[in-house]
């Protein structure tokens, strides 16, 4: 009686492992069975089971089997279906590159759990790898035919920056040209931080302070005289001189309503001055160095007045006219109102 208790109670353990294994379904495939050399598939492992169990699943390097090669892999990935059991999947994307007729043997699986351990063994899967039939009469062609690849955004934009620095080298080719048509110098003055006037009266008397022609230094010293009064027509008067000989600075000088003739004569004999020291190596006369000093203070100074003289006009005629049409506009309105009284009283 007891071997048979025994007995019945093995049975009924071994009957229920098997009903909980056969609750587990699992299965090996691939997308198709049938591929051309060089295509490329996925070989699929699948198992659905309870919740609750675990999955291993063996891992393969890089053939399945001798002819079958591993791209890529492996790939995990677990979903609950809707009767609330789990589906674990494991891929690969396998390919071949001999033809022939190959079985991927049965996989084995262990699948785990609390009260049992087994290992599940897939269907064998049969895969047939073709080739293409090549007509020597026609020749060989490529077993894929190249495909155009959209642009992408790292390719074009070296073609662009290019595009942008050809027409940026065309700009400023044709803007030097019209530069140099025009005469106009290429990189503007920069405007002095201080008025043009006290700016020149610093300069000269810095020049005074040097003593240069005392030094023996004559050409610095009418190069500088020079350049301060350059510096001043330019900031002053509106004067490129910088870019321009004495006798173009003096040309420029007759047009404008802001130097008197007799400042323009004094103005020119000290350009003549220097342009003897500095292309003719010529020496003048201590007294004529001290005088084209005083002719350069006097320049900046009456011409500074002069300007101011004529600034003030300006406003005074500005503020004038303002005054005018203010006095019209109240006019206007007073005969206006003076209307608009007429015709209420001719109402009445």
């Amino acid at each position: 009686m007891k071997s048979r208790f025994i007995l019945l109670l093995l049975v009924w353990l071994f009957g229920l492992g098997i009903a909980k294994a056969q609750n587990v379904e699992y299965t090996a495939e691939v997308d198709t069975n049938y591929i051309m050399i060089g295509d490329q598939i996925h070989f699929r492992m699948k198992v659905l089971a309870e919740p609750g169990v675990k999955v291993n699943f063996p891992e393969f390097r890089d053939t399945l089997i001798k002819g079958i090669e591993i791209v890529s892999g492996p790939t995990r990935d677990s979903v609950k279906e809707k009767d609330g059991r789990i589906l674990f999947e494991e891929s690969y994307v396998i390919t071949s590159f001999d033809t022939g007729v190959y079985v991927l043997p049965s996989i084995p699986i262990q699948v785990l759990r609390e009260d049992y351990n087994n290992v599940l063994r897939t269907d064998p899967v049969n895969l047939i790898v073709n080739t293409y039939v090549v007509d020597v009469q026609k020749g060989y062609n490529d077993i894929v035919m190249p495909k155009d690849a959209p642009w992408t955004f790292s390719e074009i934009l070296p073609y662009v920056l290019w595009g942008l620095l050809i027409v940026a080298v065309i700009a400023l080719a044709w803007w030097l040209i019209l530069k140099r048509k025009r005469r106009e110098p290429i990189f503007a003055a920069v405007k002095p931080t201080i008025p043009p006037y006290d700016l020149a009266i610093k300069t000269l008397d810095e020049i005074k302070k040097e003593k240069l022609w005392q030094s023996g230094k004559v050409k610095e010293y009418y190069t500088q005289l020079t350049n301060a009064i350059r510096t001043y027509l330019n900031g002053e008067l509106g004067i490129s001189a910088m870019e321009q000989t004495s006798l173009e600075i003096l040309r420029d000088l007759d047009k404008n309503d802001k130097v008197s003739k007799e400042q323009r004569e004094k103005l020119a004999l000290m350009f003549e001055t220097a342009d003897f020291v500095k292309f003719a190596k010529a020496e003048p006369l201590p007294d004529e160095n001290v005088n084209n000093l005083e002719i350069a203070y006097g320049f900046v100074n009456v011409t500074n007045d002069t300007v101011k003289e004529l600034a003030e006009k300006a406003r005074q005629a500005e503020e004038a006219k303002r005054e005018a049409e203010r006095e019209h506009a109240d006019q206007d309105t007073l005969a206006k109102e003076d209307a608009d009284k007429h015709l209420n009283n001719e109402d009445k």
